[in-house]
């Protein structure tokens, strides 16, 4: 046991960690034909990494939580069983559960692996899932592995679901502060906004506690354009402005420019059409200070759209447009240009965040309003190189790509026949057996189309 990284382990009462010794989990990777969007199960056990798969070779919990939590997740004959499903309930409802490989020193020995039995997988996805992913269980393993699990089927129908709504807002979740002063900068990439980032650099302008560098990227794709933001220059600002003008259009790529520009270690990644109220940097440093996170991504909601959510919790994507990272803990991490004109770009730098050790922790109590201004998204229509092929791929190649980088085999083929039964009823052709023959093909095309798009990036 590292004695000496516990305090620093569990930074606040909130915290519930373990590490597998062998990798491997009460529950097999068949887990992934439900958990197919999920960050949390293709873990990397080199770095603190946000997961509910819970391991009982070593790992620690808050006397208080599991006494708050006692009556909601009953004990279990099996001591991993019961640490899965405890952090699985628990996680959506603030409290964040991680696999971290400095419980243990340096060297140890692997523990033998669990046995993770068909029968306790689908008792676990009938407990903690809706009753469709029950199904989709039984349907995928029929599909991909040749085998009908008809006794562990029925024999899991009779488990009720267990509680997902926990109170844990009586337990203190902040950690023991410092007074560190953060120095942030702001990145906004932009393009045919001039009014809409004249708001946002003048509610920038009145935060009390303000940004070092205020980074915007100006994209136009007429090459005989020039900036349009005259105000950079001819009203006073009280940060510094660091402008570049581009005719390469793109998110990936302005981001990246801006990244190259930024000399703090905190970044402020911001949409060029939202709205903050002046203390909006002041709390996000409190917030940041307060859960020792390293990245944060806050509410960012339409005027109109009211706020689900009271507490903090872990985040399962990221949002490129309204999150604060620590980039010099992120070692140099950018955008993956793979993704340019395309989706998927924000989700794959949360994971390349994930891989570093970095959680993303959402934060509803710091807002910001976003206008969804009309000029927005790709301002032309960009033609994708595979739209010329007489069978077009599904799902977009970009998204093709994000699942073959970060989901694992099994949540790759979950989610392929999830997309096949949802775009059934949305298509022309109802013959089951052709427009299976088609999808079939189109998802081919797709795996084709996302290996040459990142070929072509690393070629770059």
């Amino acid at each position: 046991l590292n004695v000496n990284e516990i305090e620093e382990i569990f930074q606040h009462k909130l915290i519930m960690t373990s590490f597998s010794t062998s990798h491997s989990f009460v529950l097999s990777d068949s887990i992934g034909y439900v958990e197919q969007s999920s960050p949390y199960i293709n873990m990397n056990f080199d770095k603190k990494y946000p997961t509910w798969l819970m391991s009982s070779d070593v790992g620690g919990i808050y006397a208080q939580v599991l006494n708050s939590l006692q009556e909601e997740v009953s004990f279990n004959t099996n001591f991993d069983y019961f640490l899965t499903s405890l952090a699985k309930t628990a996680m959506s409802n603030g409290l964040f559960c991680y696999s971290n490989p400095k419980l243990l020193k340096g060297t140890y020995k692997s523990i033998n692996k669990r046995e993770n039995t068909n029968k306790t997988l689908f008792k676990f996805v009938k407990q903690h899932y809706s009753v469709q992913w029950f199904f989709l269980l039984f349907l995928n393993i029929v599909i991909y592995e040749k085998r009908i699990l008809f006794f562990s089927f029925i024999t899991s129908l009779f488990y009720k679901k267990r509680v997902k709504k926990i109170d844990l807002s009586k337990i203190n979740s902040i950690a023991k502060t410092d007074k560190t002063i953060i120095e942030i900068d702001v990145l906004i990439p932009t393009i045919g906004r001039k009014k809409h980032l004249h708001a946002v650099l003048l509610d920038l302008n009145k935060q009390s506690v303000l940004p070092k560098n205020v980074i915007i990227i100006e994209q136009n794709p007429k090459k005989n354009s020039d900036s349009e933001l005259d105000y950079l220059t001819t009203q006073k600002w009280n940060f510094n402005i660091i402008h570049q003008f581009t005719h390469q259009t793109g998110a990936c790529n302005a981001r990246n420019i801006g990244l190259k520009n930024s000399y703090s270690d905190w970044i402020f990644f911001a949409d060029d059409d939202i709205r903050m109220e002046t203390d909006f940097i002041e709390k996000s440093i409190q917030s940041i200070q307060q859960l020792k996170a390293n990245a944060i991504t806050v509410s960012c909601l339409l005027a109109h759209e009211t706020e689900k959510y009271n507490f903090p919790f872990q985040w399962p994507t990221f949002g490129s447009g309204c999150s604060i990272v620590h980039m010099k803990k992120a070692n140099n991490i950018s955008f993956d240009m793979a993704f340019e004109h395309g989706f998927g770009e924000d989700a794959d730098f949360g994971m390349q965040l994930r891989n570093k050790g970095i959680d993303i922790i959402y934060t509803p109590t710091n807002k910001l309003v976003h206008l969804k201004a009309p000029i927005g998204g790709f301002r032309t229509k960009f033609i994708h190189q595979w739209e010329k092929e007489q069978i077009q791929p599904k799902p977009s190649p970009t998204v093709m790509l994000y699942r073959q980088k970060h989901n694992t085999k099994k949540q790759l083929l979950g989610y392929k026949t999830l997309l096949f039964i949802k775009f059934y009823k949305l298509q022309s052709v109802k013959n089951p057996f052709s427009y299976l023959n088609l999808m079939k093909k189109r998802w081919e095309v797709s795996k084709k189309w996302s290996k040459i798009v990142q070929q072509q990036t690393h070629e770059i």
